[in-house]
């Protein structure tokens, strides 16, 4: 039974980090196309092959995305009974506006697509939470 909750918890930490990791690199790979003006794929080499400190810094942004994720995630299961579905509408607006605030274009990619993730993972915990008796 421990061994099945630890594979579980493993499978949810994997699942959170290549979510994160999918955010970043679609947020760099805009960035890049509108910085270079390149295809995708182009912007892909940039990222990967050309500059070792692209790579760092995407990495970086990485692990900024998945601590913000993780510790959302510890704020949301320490306060579950309080929280509801206006903490999600007030996210996907948080998301919303830091799009629309002047920062550069990495900033505002990759901040709103981490507020939606977070926002669809507490709506889905509080779906799963109103299923249970």
């Amino acid at each position: 039974m421990q061994t099945k909750r630890k594979d579980l918890m493993t499978i949810y930490m994997l699942r959170n980090a290549f979510s994160t990791l999918f955010i970043a690199l679609i947020s760099f790979i805009i960035s890049l196309i509108a910085y270079y003006h390149c295809t995708w794929i182009e912007a892909l080499q940039r990222l990967f092959l050309v500059n070792i400190y692209t790579t760092l810094y995407f990495l970086l942004i990485w692990l900024l995305n998945y601590m913000i994720f993780e510790i959302s995630k510890i704020i949301y299961d320490t306060y579950e009974k309080l929280l509801s579905y206006k903490l999600c509408i007030v996210l996907l607006l948080m998301a919303i506006i830091v799009f629309w605030i002047p920062m550069r274009d990495l900033f505002q990619w990759n901040f709103s697509l981490l507020f939606v993730l977070i926002a669809l993972r507490q709506v889905k915990q509080l779906w799963i939470h109103k299923k249970r008796p």
